[in-house]
């Protein structure tokens, strides 16, 4: 079949849903199965909203430029399937709720594991201009001058205290880096 990666890609599913549409219940993620003119199937995005006066399945986003005859089969996207979806909202029973949540815990955890790298620095750790050498604004333009001329930078020194700052602190990150 064809554009199975797209559709998954587009509402980040790990594989095609299997649970198939029964014909009344309303959603808003959809994976319809569209029939091409030369015979072919292919994957198609789609959403059935009976309250806004659909009397079926609308295809929202197709992959491919041929246009397709009609709607062969459509599976319907389970909450628990989309990336985001809130465990609330899902139909399962108070336990399984607690677990799915824990899981989620776990994974976010693991996701931010080693998140801050050995040589990452915030801004409030640092002197108020960065280098310990810089103690004002007139110090940190000429400092910036020198260093862009020594690094052959061209263009135009920050005037705004912040924006000296944020300057400095990212030459002092770039350095960092480096070592």
């Amino acid at each position: 079949m064809r554009y199975e990666k797209e559709i998954t890609k587009h509402f980040g599913l790990p594989s095609i849903p299997k649970k198939v549409f029964d014909g009344t219940t309303p959603f808003t993620k959809g994976v319809a199965v569209v029939e091409m003119y030369d015979g072919s199937e292919a994957y198609a995005a789609c959403e059935y909203k009976p309250e806004n006066g659909q009397k079926a399945p609308r295809v929202t986003k197709v992959f491919c430029t041929e246009p397709f005859v009609r709607i062969k089969e459509v599976f319907v996207v389970p909450s628990y399937m989309v990336s985001g979806g809130e465990i609330q909202d899902m139909d399962l029973d108070d336990e399984s709720k607690k677990k799915a949540e824990q899981l989620l815990k776990e994974a976010e955890e693991l996701e931010n594991d080693g998140v801050e790298s050995k040589g990452a620095v915030s801004m409030e750790s640092l002197p108020e201009w960065i280098f310990d050498e810089i103690h004002n604004k007139e110090e940190a333009e000429a400092w910036l001058r020198s260093y862009n001329s020594q690094n052959r930078i061209k263009g135009r020194i920050p005037h705004d205290d912040e924006t000296i700052k944020l300057r400095l602190f990212a030459i002092y990150s770039e350095q960092n880096k480096e070592k």
